[in-house]
This record gives C-alpha cells, structure tokens and sequence, in this order.
C-alpha cells in the first residue's frame, strides 16, 4: 500500500501502451533484486519513460550525478529501494539532494516503518511504496507523482 507524505494521491487509471507519443520524461530505478528491477523498468518504459538502472547506491549517484537530460534537467522520477548493497538507498537520496533537485522521488521498502517514513520524508521523498506491490499500483503512483 503507497504512503504519501505529500498531499493524497488522486487515483488514476495508468495509460495502456506508450502513452502520448510526445511524453518522455527521465526516470532512474535503484533496485537490487535483478527481477523486480526487469519488471519496474519495463512498466515505466511502457508508460513513456526513458529508464536507467541501477542496481546499488553508488551505481544510483553515479547515474543521476551523470545522466542529463537534452535540457540538462534531472530525471522526473527516481525510484529507490531503501536496502540495496553497500549503503542503502535513503542515505543516497540524502547525498543527491541538489543533484536531483526537481525529481520526484518514490521510495520502495518492504519495511514502510515510522523510521523510514521519517527518513524517506527527510531526503524528499514524495511517496512510500511498501513492498510486496501490484505494478499498476507502482504506475499509478509514479506518473501521479510526475504529472502533479
């Protein structure tokens, strides 16, 4: 179930196919579990994003400090799971505060406690998906997020 930590979600249907041909915003995926990860990036890639990947915290700011898009903005969206090799992905969050300044980030956990709600808040994060989720419900709350 999403937990927001901005105003409520408008439920929304997500769009079936590519959705407008003139709509691709950027968007950075940090998660470890390679299959999660295949099924994120293809749900996005669907809805017209142009995903990266990353599968640790360093290749996550090594990817946003790096990827531009042509008018030099961040990505639109930053999806990242707070447990991920190495450091977690709040404390990388954290350290890309300037760097993705603009994006709207959705944190993913399995462990949606008040600490991580806290945290996740903290770093501006715009929303807490706790794990196990429906990918409809990732696609919804992702292009809420992005088109607000």
């Amino acid at each position: 179930m999403p937990v927001s930590l901005a105003r409520p979600l408008v439920a929304a249907q997500p769009p079936r196919g590519n959705g407008a041909s003139d709509w691709h915003p950027g968007a950075l995926v940090a998660e470890n579990d390679p299959e999660l990860l295949r099924l994120i990036v293809e749900a996005l890639t669907r809805d017209g994003f142009i995903v990266s990947e990353a599968r640790n915290a360093e290749e996550l700011i090594e990817i946003a400090c790096c990827t531009r898009r042509e008018d030099n903005s961040p990505p639109a969206l930053v999806v990242s799971d707070v447990h991920l090799p190495g450091r977690d992905g709040l404390s990388a969050l954290d350290e890309l505060q300037q760097t993705l300044a603009g994006a709207v980030i959705l944190v993913i956990t399995a462990f949606p406690d008040d600490a991580v709600l806290a945290e996740a808040a903290r770093v501006g994060a715009a929303g807490v998906l706790g794990k196990p989720f429906e990918l409809d419900e990732l696609r919804t709350t992702a292009l809420n997020l992005v088109r607000r």
